[in-house]
């Protein structure tokens, strides 16, 4: 008979990292909970092995556990790379001088036995909610909650089941059984055919071994192949090696490896240079899988489909736990006894909110095995031959990974979390812990640039304002071609504009007449890198880690760069961009991303408010039309906002669905959209500034130089000294 159901109550099967994590998490949060695992051990010994990197060590560090980690270890202080005929391709001390400092937290390796062992101890009093010898056999589902059967007869009620034991479950079929019934048949068999694996591997613990030092990690890379050993306290060895199997194997087709299979499996490699076949004694085999969550079942396990050579399952599934904690915690502040659909929205809820997070850390582990396997010739390349030159931005990026990651909302962040001098995104603050004057130093090449634009661009300004006396006081310029502009004419309704600008229009003449071939093909490119610089910055402070003020900043920066130049504005932007926005709010999780509906208006805005001026100005059929269209291109710092903003709304309003409105929608593919657009907006304006530079070399005078360099007013100079004429309402002047 079951149990007597008291509070809202969450059943774990499994009493794997992943299970007992989920259990301290809800235990800290108030939240009942039982645990039923199958075996009689909670911490058997099965020569399995985790490594704990910063986004599961601090939510261990927020649960009192942490510091039982590091007494049981040796952290990590360098990887070295080695290629498939034993020569080393490249070291690295990131673990040692990037991770631990960077994000608070060192990088760590242990048995997973003695991890279990800590979280089971630390449960205290509450270790007798974790039964063993409880195989879950049938799991009821009723409008109250769901009962769960165990092979020995017992059975135990709650509101929520949550299935940590892995792939090869019987709760992951009943799972399926219980959808298929529901009507979910389709995701049934969604789930079971994009459930898969390429990849096979050998672990195993060995006792020390000649030549390996402890706190190194060494990554052999081979094509088809690759092996991961890492030496901890007492020089214990963790060993895994991957291979790549025939095909691709679909979930009902995983196993496990035998005795016998793994020797038969690992005897080919025996004479190579590699070192995990020869440590394979101890060694058990596990295969990979991923799904996360329905109805009222929660999936939060250790793999999630990541090959383990980047350590993120482990830490993914920590990272599981204290979310659906989180969410559970929510729900149950709002409503202490929720029914059926609240829990079912709920999952819906956190299951969404972690595929957009597992999303990217999936593809990262996805990358980084078949980088190391050497799966394709770019792969092969980057590994075998360019990693000695790249190995920082793979450590970028496992960065930009772990500043993502969840934590525990019910308990308050550790001390040794706060220290990191790059944050993680939720919960550490937004402001760079590095002193300021450091930051400063940083600038300091900036700060070059600065003077040494302001020694040259200064004093040609006061040529330029001299030079432009006389121009001024005629009426009409006129080109070697004939055509003539009327300087005395407003441009502008508006005098104000007509008064700044007007010195600005007359210094393009030269370039936009035809008078000078050499200052039009110049400009022309300046004018068109300038537009991608622009564009750049504009998108940039469209990004999700900047506020409505940044959405304003390209104004102003606009403007400033049309009255004192990007020579002068370019160092003080990107100093000032530093000082208050350092790099490490864009690495958080998401924290660069704009939205894809935004980078597409931006691109509108650039191109109606910047580039058809732009070309306009130096194809338009006469100087009168070319100098107008010069005159919009003058005010591309307020008309590109404008126009962008007026096609969000366009956008918004045509393809907007009411229908859709009305409900939640999965944002699970907005992120690689995003990315898409950004990526093609980057290239776009790079593929506009290199076909422009490339039609201006074609279409150079013999022995000019097509490139960016010369200030216009030298082109305005320059033809005023070869008989530029200016024309008076009574006589001609020449120069």
């Amino acid at each position: 008979m079951a149990e007597d159901k008291k509070r809202f109550r969450v059943i774990i099967v499994g009493g794997s990292v992943a299970g007992l994590s989920l259990a301290h998490c809800l235990l800290n949060s108030n939240i009942d909970f039982i645990v039923l695992e199958s075996h009689d051990d909670i911490a058997p010994a099965v020569g399995a092995s985790i490594g704990i990197l910063a986004n599961g060590a601090r939510i261990l560090d927020q649960l009192g556990m942490f510091d039982d980690v590091l007494n049981a270890v040796e952290p990590l202080a360098e990887s070295r790379y080695f290629g498939d005929s034993g020569n080393m391709l490249a070291s690295s001390d990131g673990p040692k001088l990037t991770f631990h400092p960077t994000h608070g937290y060192p990088t760590t390796f242990l048995d997973r036995q003695t991890l279990l062992e800590i979280l089971y101890t630390h449960l205290g009093e509450n270790r007798e909610k974790v039964l063993t010898g409880k195989r879950v056999i049938q799991v009821d589902h009723h409008h109250t909650g769901v009962v769960a059967h165990c092979e020995d007869g017992s059975s135990y009620e709650g509101d929520l089941i949550v299935r940590a034991d892995g792939v090869h479950s019987t709760v992951r079929k009943l799972m399926w059984n219980y959808m298929d019934s529901v009507g979910m048949r389709q995701q049934v068999e969604h789930e079971r055919t994009t459930m898969t694996s390429e990849y096979d591997c050998v672990f195993g613990i060995s006792d020390p071994v000649p030549g390996l030092i402890p706190r190194q990690s060494y990554r052999t890379f081979g094509e088809g192949y690759l092996s991961l050993v890492i030496v901890s306290k007492g020089s214990r060895v963790y060993w895994f090696f991957f291979t790549k199997m025939d095909r691709k194997y679909f979930a009902h087709e995983i196993s496990r490896f035998s005795q016998q299979d793994v020797q038969k499996h690992m005897a080919p490699w025996q004479k190579s240079q590699l070192r995990a076949p020869s440590l394979w004694a101890m060694s058990t085999a596990r295969p990979l899988s991923k799904h996360i969550g329905s109805k009222l079942q929660a999936l939060v396990k250790r793999s999630l489909g990541m090959t383990p050579n980047a350590g993120y399952g482990g830490n993914s599934a920590i990272e599981s736990a204290a979310s659906l904690s989180n969410y559970l915690t929510r729900l149950l502040k709002c409503n202490p006894s929720p029914e059926t659909e609240d829990i079912d929205t709920c999952l819906q809820n956190w299951q969404t909110h972690r595929q957009l997070r597992l999303g990217k850390v999936w593809k990262s582990s996805h990358g980084l095995t078949r980088l190391e396997a050497c799966e394709t010739l770019k792969d092969r390349i980057i590994a075998l031959h360019l990693l000695r030159f790249l190995k920082n931005t793979m450590i970028n990026r496992a960065s930009a990974i772990i500043v993502g990651a969840e934590r525990l909302e019910s308990l308050p962040l550790p001390s040794r979390s706060l220290r990191a001098t790059v944050p993680f995104a939720n919960g550490v603050g937004t402001t760079d812990q590095s002193p300021p004057w450091k930051r400063g130093l940083r600038c300091l090449p900036l700060l070059a640039c600065l003077g040494a634009a302001g020694a040259t661009m200064i004093p040609s300004g006061v040529r330029f304002k001299h030079f432009m006396g006389p121009i001024f006081a005629q009426r009409f310029w006129a080109a070697k071609n004939g055509e003539s502009f009327r300087l005395q004419q407003p441009v502008f309704p508006v005098s104000f504009l007509d008064r700044l600008l007007k010195p600005y229009i007359t210094c393009f003449l030269p370039s936009i007449s035809g008078h000078d071939p050499v200052s039009r093909i110049q400009m022309l490119s300046f004018i068109t890198d300038l537009g991608a610089v622009y564009g750049i910055w504009f998108l940039d402070n469209y990004r999700v880690s900047r506020g409505l003020t940044d959405a304003l900043l390209p104004v102003g920066v606009g403007v400033a760069l049309q009255l004192k130049g990007a020579g002068i504005v370019a160092p003080v932007y990107y100093i000032l961009d530093q000082l208050r926005a350092p790099l490490s709010h864009l690495i958080s999780e998401g924290g660069h991303d704009v939205n894809a509906k935004t980078s597409i208006s931006v691109v509108g805005g650039l191109l109606v408010g910047y580039y058809i001026p732009t070309y306009q100005s130096f194809s338009a059929s006469t100087l009168e039309s070319r100098g107008w269209w010069n005159a919009v291109w003058q005010v591309f710092p307020i008309a590109v906002p404008v126009i962008a903003g007026i096609a969000s709304r366009i956008q918004g309003a045509i393809f907007q669905n009411p229908e859709k409105a009305k409900k939640p929608q999965v944002k699970r593919k907005e992120r690689p959209q995003t990315m898409t657009t950004i990526r093609c907006t980057y290239i776009g304006l790079a593929a506009i500034s290199g076909l422009t530079w490339i039609h201006g070399l074609r279409s150079a005078p013999p022995g000019a130089w097509a490139g960016v360099g010369f200030c216009a007013w030298v082109g305005l100079e320059r033809g005023a000294h070869e008989q530029a004429v200016f024309v008076t309402d009574t006589d001609h002047l020449r120069l």
